[in-house]
């Protein structure tokens, strides 16, 4: 397949001058916009190819996004809970909007919601998943015409995102700004997981929330965390919200596993946990720890147990940073591992 990061680079600046010409007239958000009707079932030749081959391809896509972004734009929100700001996006008439669970925070926090014409309503968060990194707010106030964009249909609570589709980004980067819809990134999927995908479309600070969308104008995902690398930008899939969807609509704060991936085995010893075990190419074995190694401490906290570190490693995500402690031949060292992902 060819670079997805170099097919993005070739049409950025075509998705950038489409999110530009369609500010001013992008949809009010208290005007009915029919967002649940759905696309022609064939999507234009363009996005089942490698890459485009003619000034005609990019056209195709041109077009066919600009026929896609007011009703995408409609329903993607910028949220401030706290001090916290974020985005989000409508997924129901009901005023029900998915956004990522650090952005949410724990459930019955008064949220503000900005909406793509400036105006500002209430509502509150509901529940999280804070290892998933999955949340739900509800917009205040009982309206039910509230423009949204449905969740991608999937089968078996598996999604149907394959590695190499066509997808865009929205988000608000750097807070809600006045004249200015929410900024497009088009790109590809470059990994689907269980718990995460991977596209190479950038994420930058306030897009936390955003949504992520098919060429249908389905939301596929969520974005979660934010890398420094163009490739490195990962989401929380739609499908592994429907997993939990009841439980979050009844507000609970969850906390399942993690998708975080350290690497290492190990067996309790009185001084910490003795390492038995480093896995290849994985993030233990590429901040140079080894067996024999005693894992004293797991960002600050103690670890005498396999099932301590287990915990521990579930808190996390993947792209965290942690400082390990360890013994190694009597002598204290320090190590900064970066988290990997579980995709299993």
């Amino acid at each position: 397949m060819p670079d997805p990061v170099r097919l993005s680079c070739v049409i950025l600046g075509f998705a950038l001058e489409m999110a530009l010409g369609l500010s001013e007239s992008a949809a009010r958000a208290d005007e009915p916009v029919a967002t649940t009707k759905p696309l022609e079932n064939s999507l234009p030749e363009v996005f089942s190819k490698p890459e485009p081959e003619s000034i005609s391809d990019l056209k195709a896509i041109e077009s066919h996004l600009k026929q896609l972004l007011p009703r995408l734009q409609a329903a993607t929100v910028a949220l401030r809970i706290g001090e916290a700001h974020g985005s989000g996006v409508l997924v129901s008439a009901s005023g029900l909007v998915m956004t990522a669970g650090h952005v949410s925070g724990k459930p019955g926090r008064d949220v503000e919601v900005t909406l793509p014409d400036g105006s500002r309503v209430r509502g509150h968060t509901l529940g999280r998943n804070r290892n998933l990194d999955s949340g739900l707010v509800q917009i205040d106030g009982g309206r039910t015409d509230w423009p949204f964009c449905p969740r991608e249909a999937n089968v078996e609570s598996k999604s149907p995102t394959v590695i190499g589709e066509w997808c865009v980004v929205l988000g608000h980067p750097g807070g809600y700004q006045a004249g200015r819809t929410a900024p497009v990134r088009l790109g590809r999927v470059v990994l689907v997981g269980q718990r995460l995908l991977q596209t190479d479309c950038e994420l930058v600070g306030g897009d936390s929330g955003g949504p992520l969308f098919n060429m249908r104008g389905d939301v596929i995902g969520i974005n979660s965390r934010i890398g420094q690398p163009l490739e490195f930008n990962f989401h929380v899939p739609t499908s592994a919200y429907q997993k939990e969807w009841d439980k979050l609509a009844r507000s609970e704060d969850l906390k399942g596993e993690g998708g975080a991936l350290l690497g290492l085995s190990g067996q309790g010893v009185e001084a910490g946990l003795k390492v038995i075990k480093v896995f290849k190419d994985e993030p233990a074995a590429e901040a140079g720890i080894r067996v024999g190694d005693i894992v004293v401490t797991f960002a600050a906290r103690r670890i005498t147990t396999m099932e301590q570190l287990i915990e521990q490693v579930d808190e996390m995500l993947p792209g965290d940073e942690v400082r390990i402690e360890l013994l190694r031949d009597g002598k204290r060292i320090e190590l900064t591992v970066e988290l990997d992902m579980k995709w299993d």
